[in-house]
């Protein structure tokens, strides 16, 4: 149960502390990118719903490798 809660709050400490930096740097990209092209596009979408996604699964990863499950 205790490592449970470990690994849960080290997950979401990693994602509040790390998505808003991966959000930035994929903005900034979009805005070096090519106005209307496929590229702008694509990092723009990056930026609003998969850092997100990204850096839980990072959180995760961390979160097995340092508590595993086992």
């Amino acid at each position: 149960m205790v490592k449970a809660l470990l690994r849960f709050a080290l997950i979401t400490g990693i994602s509040m502390l790390l998505t808003p930096y991966v959000t930035r740097l994929f903005d900034q990209l979009a805005q070096k990118a090519p106005e209307g092209s496929f590229l702008e596009d694509a990092l723009h979408e990056f930026s609003s719903r998969y850092s997100t996604t990204l850096i839980r699964s990072f959180g995760e990863t961390l979160g097995d490798l340092v508590l595993p499950s086992r």
